[in-house]
């Protein structure tokens, strides 16, 4: 069998030679709980003929022609079927069989276990298209497609275009659904989903809208859909408005799929979303503004990366910077001004993933497939978007939204590249555009900034470092003085470095600021390294500084400190009881405590870790007790409460897994009551009646992952080595072997975590090539032996399996990534615990 990946060369051979493709794909979801049946006619155009063709399709074939001609069963090897082509027409007939997943990719099959209804959705990106129907599968072959799917009678199926009405009976338990045909669309872009979904509709300027969820969640989809329909609609106006086009496709659905591995996926006209977005119970209004831009990113890739798509996976960014810069400038919604909170939540970890020895540039040349699924990360997604929204700030507003509508308008239905993108903001603007593409779009790493105090004057630089080159930036500087307990700002000035003038005077400051802070608009991606006075300023007066966006870069700046062992993570922690419990809005106040206390649990001294927990729970006490009652603010405290409670908080977890608060006006939601007994687990409370309890409160599929997760969380062996089983047993699907993983792996309990070190080493090296890749590298990832009391034999170890060769490219990446974010625990914990007192 040959191996399940596509080489950038094999897929430009074949796009040389293959064209005007149309697919003919017919399903049959009746014939059974594993399998399904698959039928794919294609029909293109070669040029020669005399080239090596195939089509991609990873089931079982049970019969090939080409032509006419019936093939033999040497034409398919597993993962391809060789095909004799002509020059011009030809008609390629598919028959076969495929299997269902559990993973969340190819077509996922999910049983409800409060009714036993039956659900499945597709998810493709960037390489499953061809499990489910045999194909050309590469994005730069957009092909139109009929689609026609068999399923039970009271199924509903939802797909690119709308369906045939009604669907035509197939027998007394079946019905046919056939879908109109779709535009041209990259294989990993069509989609279907499947059963008994309920479905509200509405529509907006003529665009048909429906919202489809399971039975059992129709509740929680009624009470949400007046939301949901609203930011919809406006981000639809919105982007017709900005790129000058209106929506290109025939309908706008949205289907809330069960076990969901992404947050959505934007299948034009089908777009699949992860059912947390779907909420089952109160949720601040934070929560609120992020789902909003979860909608409003993947309404972005109607354009971007549906209508125009890019030829490989080398430009990846086209589609997964675009659409976040996209959602956040978009300040359509109630939620407005987005980049603040962008640079609060989402620019911290793209500075992180840009110091990880897996670093690339946001470009990269791309290999294979399997390349492609490794840089599927915050370098394309994060920092993409924040170079993009620089490059915004650069060329001008309504420049670069010219371009992007030259760019549109040129390439439409088509594919396109970073050239394309180039050429067309060429057309608008006299910026040097090709250096900034060099310099941001194909280097990796991010460079350091920050200001040197001078009896002579200030100035502000950009540091030196082997790795990151130095970049043209346009920084602006904002200085503050201390004035009656208030940050009062001064001044604000630009200064602009290269790599040739890494320097810039602050020569306007008659007298030194207590603060300065470089790139106080977070529009340059960079790192800001605060000098000693200013950080001294921040610790002190930070909830004095007034404003918020030049917070949001000060707490970023304090963050990376952390991780650079440049600030003791309990005076992170203690700055953040001080004035990040302060912070009006309760997305920035929840970011920042859930920082704290990863501070305290992963990058502090572990000597000192209950001591600083019991410090943060009584702060985070006081802060609860004299919340409003009901408010955003009291529900935050409350799960941030929950998370550091140690046992002298055991019957007041008790108390929250039973559904009773101490706090009026605060309701005890499903989500505070697993939250409370994950705690009160992994802390080696008595939990058996009250699992209990919460699975009566809780009785569905999300019940269960919390279950699984609780269990494996408690501080014993017995319960280690059953997660440990199940993670290999049959029946899991992947999203409760990930909540087992969460539970099985829980600070401070190294003791118990040390055997499982060399387990999960040898585990990697037994499953490499042979268990489902989306396992393996969810496993490499989330149990990493980071909680050990022998981080020299993990490191050792590791090291001895990254010489095996035997990971693959995206597993491999993982390794190594965690295995530095051990030494950046250890560094962090060496410096935190230099600064322990008594």
């Amino acid at each position: 069998m040959s191996r399940n990946v596509l080489t950038k060369g094999e897929a430009a051979a074949r796009w040389a030679e293959i064209s005007d493709v149309h697919y003919a794909v017919e399903l049959d979801l009746t014939v059974g709980d594993a399998k399904f049946a698959t039928s794919t006619v294609a029909r293109f155009q070669a040029c020669s003929g005399d080239a090596f063709i195939f089509l991609d399709f990873a089931g079982e074939v049970e019969s090939v022609e080409c032509n006419g001609r019936a093939l033999g069963p040497d034409a398919h090897d597993g993962t391809r079927v060789r095909l004799d082509v002509r020059p011009g027409e030809n008609t390629v007939r598919v028959v076969g069989s495929a299997s269902y997943s559990r993973t969340g990719e190819g077509l996922h099959r999910f049983r409800d276990p409060l009714d036993g209804q039956v659900y499945v959705h597709t998810k493709f990106e960037p390489f499953a298209a061809h499990t489910v129907y045999a194909c050309f599968d590469q994005p730069d072959l957009k092909a139109t497609v009929d689609l026609t799917v068999t399923a039970d009678t009271h199924w509903v199926v939802v797909a690119n275009t709308d369906h045939e009405e009604p669907p035509s009976p197939a027998g007394e338990e079946r019905s046919t659904w056939r879908f109109g045909r779709t535009p041209p669309l990259p294989p990993y872009l069509v989609a279907f989903a499947a059963g008994p979904f309920r479905r509200l509709r509405s529509s907006h300027s003529g665009v048909p809208l429906a919202l489809y969820a399971r039975n059992s969640l129709f509740e929680e989809l009624a009470g949400e859909a007046p939301e949901l329909f609203d930011v919809i609609s406006r981000g639809l106006d919105h982007y017709s408005e900005l790129f000058d086009l209106p929506y290109p496709f025939t309908k706008y659905d949205h289907v809330f799929a069960p076990e969901y591995a992404f947050g959505g996926m934007e299948h034009p006209g089908c777009v699949t979303l992860n059912e947390g977005l779907l909420f089952r119970h109160r949720v601040t209004e934070d929560a609120r503004r992020r789902r909003a831009d979860v909608l409003l990113h993947e309404m972005a890739h109607m354009w971007f990366g549906d209508y125009v798509t890019m030829r490989w996976w080398d430009d990846l960014w086209l589609n997964e910077a675009f659409a976040p810069m996209m959602a956040v400038e978009a300040e359509t919604t109630r939620y407005g001004e987005g980049w603040t909170a962008f640079a609060h939540h989402a620019l911290p970890v793209a500075r992180h993933a840009d110091q990880l020895p897996t670093s690339h540039a946001i470009r990269v040349e791309t290999a294979n497939t399997d390349a492609a699924r490794s840089n599927l990360g915050p370098i394309v997604y994060l920092r993409g978007a924040a170079v993009l929204h620089d490059l915004a700030e650069r060329l001008g507003w309504e420049s670069f939204v010219a371009g992007v509508r030259t760019y549109l308008r040129t390439h439409a239905w088509g594919n396109a590249g970073l050239d394309d993108f180039v050429a067309a903001l060429r057309q608008v603007s006299n910026e040097d555009v090709d250096r900034w593409v060099d310099e941001w779009l194909l280097r990796r790493g991010v460079n350091t900034v920050e200001v040197v105090r001078h009896a002579g004057g200030d100035r502000v630089v950009q540091c030196a470092d082997p790795d990151v080159p130095p970049r043209h930036l346009n920084l602006r500087i904002a200085a503050f003085d201390d004035h009656d307990a208030k940050l009062v700002l001064r001044q604000r000035t630009h200064v602009s470095l290269s790599p040739r003038r890494r320097e810039g005077e602050l020569a306007v400051f008659d007298a030194s600021p207590d603060l300065l802070v470089p790139n106080d608009d977070a529009v340059s991606h960079v790192k800001v390294r605060l000098d000693p006075r200013s950080r001294r300023t921040a610790l002190c007066s930070l909830s004095a500084l007034d404003d918020r966006r030049a917070r949001a870069v000060v707490w970023g700046a304090l963050w990376d400190d952390v991780l650079d062992a440049r600030l003791p993570a309990r005076t992170y922690a203690a700055a953040v009881l001080t004035h990040g419990v302060l912070e009006s809005d309760v997305g920035v106040l929840q970011v920042l405590l859930e920082r704290a206390v990863r501070a305290v649990q992963v990058y502090g001294d572990p000597f000192s870790s209950c001591r600083m927990l019991e410090i943060l729970a009584r702060h985070v006490r006081e802060q609860l007790d004299g919340a409003a009652a009901g408010t955003d603010h009291q529900l935050v405290l409350a799960r941030i409460l929950a998370g550091v409670l140690q046992a002298d908080g055991h019957a007041l977890l008790s108390d929250i897994v039973c559904g009773r608060s101490p706090w009026a006006g605060l309701e005890v939601n499903r989500d505070l009551r697993w939250r409370g007994l994950l705690r009160l687990a992994s802390t080696g409370g008595d939990i058996d009646g009250l699992l209990r309890v919460a699975m009566e409160a809780d009785p569905g599929d999300i019940g269960r992952r919390n279950a699984l997760m609780v269990e494996a969380a408690r501080p014993t062996r017995a319960a280690k080595e059953e997660a440990w089983t199940r993670l290999f047993s049959d029946g899991f699907s992947l999203a409760e072997r990930k909540a087992i993983m969460a539970g099985l792996r829980q600070p401070a309990q190294e003791a118990l975590l040390t055997p499982y070190a060399d387990r999960y080493l040898r585990a990697l090296q037994s499953m490499a090539g042979t268990a489902a890749p989306e396992f393996v590298l969810a496993f490499a990832r989330a149990l990493y032996p980071h909680f050990t009391n022998d981080e020299q034999s993990v490191l050792a170890g590791t090291d001895d399996l990254l010489d095996t060769k035997l990971l693959s490219a995206n597993v491999l990446k993982a390794v190594r990534e965690e295995r530095t974010e051990l030494l950046i625990m250890q560094a962090a914990r060496a410096c935190d615990a230099a600064h322990r007192t008594g």
